[in-house]
């Protein structure tokens, strides 16, 4: 399948801080106000200064979805929506100045306006290298001996998924990866995406992924089963094809501290896969710390049936690595 793009790097004052969906300016959305609280292990923190409004933009060209939707290239027809929204330089607004003038001859006279300055809006980049080694962030120690420790700061959250060359971490781990429409997405962020680029001519393609993000509901079971059920729809939905989704038995589950948690495995079976498609798929999504309202969720999915394919229960014990943030 083809990896959901990033929205940019996380500006709280930008996303609705349960769903991480854009709400700056969007229709009946209204930013978070000081002191707001979102669903993590962590605080929510404002910044002072006021945000600029996003500009929606396609962040992967060529992948099989986007904002606005584009053609997938000869030989692909795959991959959920995905959408990018990035902060844009605001362009300086070319002040003309009329200068009035006394000439010698005693009247007045008006000189020609100077010309307009402006400035060329730029994209921002992000200032975080990729990973130079097998092993990210080692100076975090996993709970799962001999894998690597990925990390969520905006919720408080770090886990493990397995070392070595096949997964890579999100460089910035702050940036909102999405599937689904802007409006309605299922979102994450402290992204690790294993074999990615597997899918040739697709460099945005994966095997499997990971995240962690928050849902609103009363409880972790509902929290759980919901976002399970939303999360392999939108993932796997292929030219309008919603997949066949059989969710499997919440699981009372304890993470590490005691924490306890529910966890909903589900079972993808694919209407209309694209060329470099499994048929079969499995997500994986836990919920916890539920506060009534809302609940910090870990999402992971992966291919099934295929060549390399991370296992269900592999995919259980990442999302059970889920844990806070050390101090």
């Amino acid at each position: 399948m083809s990896s959901p793009g990033n929205w940019g790097s996380n500006e709280y004052g930008q996303y609705d801080p349960i769903t991480g969906a854009p709400i700056a300016g969007g229709p009946g959305g209204s930013t978070p106000q000081p002191g707001a609280q979102y669903q993590g292990f962590g605080a929510f923190s404002q910044p002072q200064q006021p945000l600029q409004q996003p500009q929606q933009q396609p962040v992967h060209p060529g992948m099989a979805g986007g904002y606005p939707a584009q053609p997938a290239p000869p030989g692909k027809s795959r991959g959920p929506l995905i959408a990018a929204i990035t902060l844009a330089s605001v362009a300086v607004i070319a002040i003309v100045t009329t200068i009035v003038v006394l000439s010698t001859s005693g009247g007045p006279s008006v000189a020609s306006p100077p010309p307009p300055r402006t400035s060329t809006p730029t994209k921002p980049t992000n200032s975080a290298p990729p990973p130079t080694s097998g092993v990210a962030n080692p100076n975090l120690t996993p709970v799962v001996a001999g894998w690597q420790v990925a990390t969520a700061p905006k919720r408080g959250a770090v886990y493990d998924v397995p070392a070595g060359p096949g997964w890579k971490l999100d460089p910035n781990p702050e940036n909102i990866h999405a599937f689904g429409p802007p409006d309605d997405p299922v979102t994450m962020t402290g992204v690790a995406d294993y074999l990615e680029g597997f899918c040739a001519g697709d460099p945005g393609s994966f095997r499997a992924t990971t995240g962690v993000s928050a849902r609103r509901g009363p409880d972790d079971t509902t929290v759980a089963n919901e976002t399970a059920q939303k999360l392999a729809e939108l993932a796997y939905v292929r030219d309008g094809n919603k997949p066949l989704v059989v969710l499997g038995p919440p699981e009372q589950v304890q993470l590490t501290g005691g924490i306890p948690a529910v966890r909903v495995t589900a079972r993808v079976t694919l209407m209309a896969p694209g060329p470099c498609d499994s048929k079969n798929a499995a997500v994986s999504v836990l919920a916890t710390n539920s506060d009534g309202q809302s609940s910090m969720v870990f999402l992971a999915l992966a291919d099934q049936d295929v060549p390399d394919a991370i296992p269900v229960d592999t995919l259980n014990k990442i999302t059970q690595s889920l844990r806070q943030s050390p101090k």
